[in-house]
């Protein structure tokens, strides 16, 4: 089976593949191969960067110069048609054909050869003609245009509007078929005459443009067999012929980048596909003057010709360099690799474990550097494979016995024989009596040591390496020492002594004792340190070994005592067995329920959804009640206002009263289907709350203007603590006016004649506490949670109303972030006390922004034109319009013009009663109709409902941003309509905010 490596190169023997010379020149080989290829490819690239730099400064020299006498023709042309045009010679002769005098005949002749012997010396005017103002050719050099009507197109009718000359682009000519361009200009009636009415016509000369295009096809001469310059107007049409294309002249456009750049008026260079699909490099340049285009370009097969045949020469000389330079480095490699193989063939013995094995060194290179190296290296590795088998043996001695003593004398044994120690002893520590004692003993005179069965910690040597945890070696021997050894029947000292602590984790559990008689080298100190470690793991183990004989006979007998348990348990057992049959039927009894739960819990999801969809459509229904319920009623609140003031007559004390009933309950009518829909969008969860730093003093002022006429009416004494600019709370501010309007009305409704109402705050930690306190009729304790539910009221309380206005306040405050409460009792008066998040106890400066969410705008800015939009309640009130253009009339000194747009018949009679006699008035029916009274009356203020047919209020806004107010206009918003969110959003563009 072949390998990956022989089926790579089939063709190779592998001891050929495999040698030092096949590698080395393959690489060699390789690397010059990389080397030239991207030498060659820098080169080109370099070459092809610096001929492409060429090129291009050449074209841009060309199209530069091409410019150049375009823009110098063009400029000298309209020089001379002007001197033409100024020639009092041409003025008298066109005013006398044109007003037919008596030497017209003598005079056009004249004219017509006073052009010819122009157009002969300039030789580039294909015709020159006088065009009256209707486009009746009066005179021109070619007699058979003359008096024939040709269109009045812009080449008659832009000089006679600006009153300058004007440049037809290039056409293809009628008569010579070639590319020409017109230039036209006008001729005054006398030299006093301005404007259209006082030229008799424009004087035209065509103009053959050869005279341009012919050096442009003599400067092909140096672009080579695929170069041409190409003349193109804006729309990308060729004015001249393309070398591929016969007959293109003014009848193709061209789709390529520089066309497209130069239709945008762009200059400059690109590389790229040309109009025929082939490479190409072009400059192109934009002739302002007459909106033309010039592009040079020039194939890049062509171009790069010479550069390419450059790159085949010098590919065929690097390759005959690569072929010289392989065959020298052959021989020099063949000479070097022979020390090699010498070297390798040591190298293979040493791997088989033959140390002895030397490599013969002949010179002093660093090839024969390399074999002192190696031969060192063998010795060195011959030294650690030495002691790797001698820790093998010590290894092997420890683990054949668990038991304590027989370890520690084979392992003492195996280390004396493996490093050629002549004596040994092993010394474990007993530190709580600080003493090493004696173990285990090597020694084969046994005459030694008869005196060492105990050693302090801290004494000697061996204290040392104990205290140190360091192996310890002293080589320079006293001669009282009684480590001696006994040597060929005497006596002798040794030449090292060696302590080497047995160490367990950071535990000194003792110490081995040699003796040797011959030096000892870092290796086998290190070894020897190595091994400490081993002999402390080992008698660690033994140890535990022991301590587990202990344990398992000590667990055998607690085993008997759990024999017993163990039966008293499998009784238990059973009866567990018998429990968990019982809890797996209960099991199956439950699965069966989860799957019930589960048909009931899909079914309960269909009806949520069909819940979802019916809350849909309430407040779709909702929305659609809001409009249809309020505008009838807004007509009903509106006409008994105006009748019981006696705008439309007076009336007797009988119908006051009836109308006063009607007014009131049409007003409670509205509050109660406003307070519905309230609680119909916050049960749904849509309320869209603007939640902004809000002043709550000057909310409260809007609040105390609504019920400021049934304060006075029943004679209440109102005192406010609450002070403006002191506090600044989070909230919507439309909605607090809604809440001071819930609890004041109250207040004012339950709060007999001659009483009292104080409102106040004060901040509590994070919160600012508002609290109403009126000496009413009072409220009973029990009741004091029931009044903030839905349709609930005290017993002492029902004074008719739904038993919304709490259950909505408390509603509306907790979606701020606040709540309500309420103290009192019965004819003691009632306090209700509301909290929201105060945003700062600094005074607040932003008194303006607040201003801005009143109903009712005050117009607090001075600025002068734009559009300011504002809300207005409805139904219209008629003490709020009446202010509006009183306002305006103290504010301007002069009557305002007033716009009502609106469907409903009554809120424009109604406004129209309120204003007819204080403004200049106007109304429309619908959005159209009043876009088009706005654009014609510019009125002052408009009155916008949202809901119309055809153009809603949303459309009128739109239509009148597009337009410049400089008086300054009014846009007063006011709908009986339930706004989406949507639509609220959209009107907050506009609120409050110049244009």
């Amino acid at each position: 089976m072949k390998t990956k490596q022989d089926s790579s190169l089939p063709l190779i023997p592998s001891s050929i593949r495999n040698s030092l010379r096949f590698k080395l020149l393959t690489f060699v080989m390789l690397s010059m191969l990389v080397l030239g290829i991207g030498s060659i490819g820098f080169i080109y690239y370099h070459e092809e960067n610096i001929n492409n730099e060429r090129v291009e400064k050449s074209f841009s020299l060309i199209a530069d110069i091409l410019k150049n006498d375009t823009s110098r023709w063009v400029a000298e042309r309209i020089n001379q048609v002007k001197t033409i045009s100024v020639d009092p010679q041409v003025i008298r002769a066109v005013h006398e054909i044109s007003t037919g005098s008596e030497k017209t005949a003598t005079t056009e002749r004249e004219l017509v050869n006073y052009w010819n012997q122009m157009a002969q010396q300039y030789g580039i005017y294909d015709e020159i003609y006088f065009a009256s103002r209707s486009g009746e050719i009066l005179v021109s050099t070619d007699a058979t245009r003359k008096n024939t009507i040709r269109p009045r197109d812009e080449i008659i009718t832009k000089p006679l509007e600006t009153g300058e000359i004007y440049i037809e682009n290039a056409y293809l000519s009628y008569k010579t078929k070639k590319p020409s361009i017109a230039f036209s200009v006008p001729i005054k009636e006398s030299n006093n005459g301005i404007g259209d009415n006082h030229y008799l016509g424009v004087l035209v000369f065509r103009v053959d443009i050869s005279a341009v295009i012919k050096p442009m096809l003599e400067s092909r001469m140096k672009l080579g067999q695929t170069g041409e310059v190409i003349l193109i107007k804006q729309d990308r049409t060729t004015i001249t012929g393309l070398r591929e294309r016969p007959g293109s002249e003014l009848n193709y456009k061209l789709e390529t980048i520089p066309a497209k750049r130069i239709s945008r008026g762009e200059e400059g260079s690109f590389f790229g596909e040309g109009h025929n699909e082939k490479p190409m490099i072009a400059v192109y340049r934009y002739v302002p003057e007459v909106q033309w285009g010039i592009i040079v370009r020039q194939e890049t097969s062509e171009i790069y010709e010479p550069l390419q045949k450059r790159l085949y020469q010098l590919i065929a000389l690097l390759s005959l360099a690569g072929i010289i330079v392989l065959t020298i480095l052959f021989i020099f490699i063949n000479r070097a690799i022979r020390p090699l193989s010498m070297m390798a063939d040591a190298a293979k013995h040493i791997a088989q474990g033959d140390f002895d094995k030397k490599i013969v060194v002949h010179n002093d290179d660093e090839i024969g550097q390399l074999g002192t190296v190696l031969n060192k290296m063998a010795d060195e590795l011959g030294q650690r494979f030495k002691l790797r088998n001698s820790r093998h043996h010590v290894l092997q001695a420890l683990v054949s016995t668990i038991e304590i003593d027989d370890l520690l004398n084979r392992g003492l044994q195996t280390i004396c024989h493996s490093f050629d120690f002549k004596v040994g002893a092993i010394y474990l520590a007993e530190h709580q009596e600080g003493i090493l004692l004696r173990k285990a003993l090597y020694c084969p005179g046994e005459a030694l040591f008869n005196k060492r069965e105990k050693i302090n910690l801290t004494e000697g040597l061996e204290g040392l390496a104990v205290t140190s945890r360091q192996v310890q070696v002293l080589s320079e021997i006293p001669e009282n020492t009684f480590y001696t050894v006994n040597w060929l029947g005497g006596n002798i000292l040794p030449r090292t002594l060696i302590q080497i602590p047995i160490l367990f984790g950071q535990e000194v559990l003792g110490v081995i004792s040699l003796a040797s008689l011959t030096d000892l080298s870092s290796e086998e100190v290190e070894e020897l340190g190595i091994i400490g470690t081993l002999v402390g793991v080992a008698i660690n183990n033994a140890l535990s070994y022991q301590k587990a004989n202990d344990l398992t006979i000590s667990l055998q007998e607690k085993n008997e005592q759990l024999n017993q348990q163990n039966e008293e348990l499998n009784a238990q057992s059973e009866e567990l067995q018998a429990q968990t049959e019982e809890l797996r039927v209960q099991s199956e009894e439950l699965q069966s329920q989860s799957e019930e739960l589960q048909a009931t819990t899909e079914e309960l999801q269909l009806i949520n959804n069909e819940l979802q969809e019916q809350s849909i459509r309430k407040t779709k229904f909702f929305a659609s009640l809001s409009h249809e319920l309020r505008a009838p009623l807004n007509a009903v609140i509106g006409f008994s206002d105006v009748l019981l003031d006696s705008v439309v007559g007076t009336v007797n004390s009988a119908q006051e009263k009836y109308l006063k009933e009607i007014h009131n309950s049409g007003q409670h009518l509205l509050n109660l289907i406003n307070d519905l829909l309230d609680f119909s969008k916050i049960e749904a969860g849509q309320v869209s709350l603007n939640i902004k730093e809000v002043d709550p003093a000057l909310a409260l002022n809007e609040a105390i203007a609504m019920v400021i006429p049934e304060i006075a009416k029943k004679e209440l004494t109102f005192n406010n603590l609450l002070k403006q600019d002191k506090y600044l709370v989070l909230s919507d501010n439309n909605r607090l006016i809604q809440i001071y309007l819930n609890l004041l009305t109250n207040s004012v409704k339950f709060t007999p004649t001659g009483g009292t109402i104080t409102l106040g705050a004060r901040p509590v930690k994070d919160n600012l506490e508002i609290w109403i306190s009126d000496t009413g009729i009072g409220i009973a304790t029990e009741f004091h949670e029931v009044i903030f539910e839905e349709f609930k009221q005290a017993p002492n309380t029902t004074q008719g109303g739904t038993g919304l206005g709490l259950a909505i306040t408390k509603r509306l405050l907790g979606l701020m972030g606040g709540k309500i409460k309420v103290e009192g009792e019965v004819d003691k008066g009632t306090t209700f006390t509301f909290t929201l998040p105060l945003a700062s106890l600094k005074k607040s400066t932003h008194g303006e922004s607040q201003k801005r969410d009143i109903k009712v705008s005050k117009q607090e800015t001075d600025k002068s034109g734009g559009i300011l939009v504002s809300n207005l309640s409805k139904p219209l009130n008629k003490d709020t319009l009446i202010k509006l253009v009183e306002e305006f009339i103290k504010k301007s000194g002069n009557k305002p013009t007033v716009l009502v747009v609106d469907d409903e018949l009554s809120v424009r009679e109604y406004a129209a009663s309120l204003l007819q006699s204080r403004c200049q008035f106007f109304t429309a029916e619908d959005g159209y109709k009043g876009i088009e009274l706005a654009l014609k009356y510019i009125p002052d203020i408009i009155i916008l409902d949202i809901t119309m047919p055809g153009a809603d209020g949303f459309a009128v806004m739109g239509e009148l941003r597009k337009h410049c107010w400089e008086k300054g206009l009014n846009v007063y918003i006011c709908s009986s309509k339930n706004l989406s969110i949507e639509e609220r959003k959209y009107l907050q563009l506009f609120e409050g905010i110049w244009y």
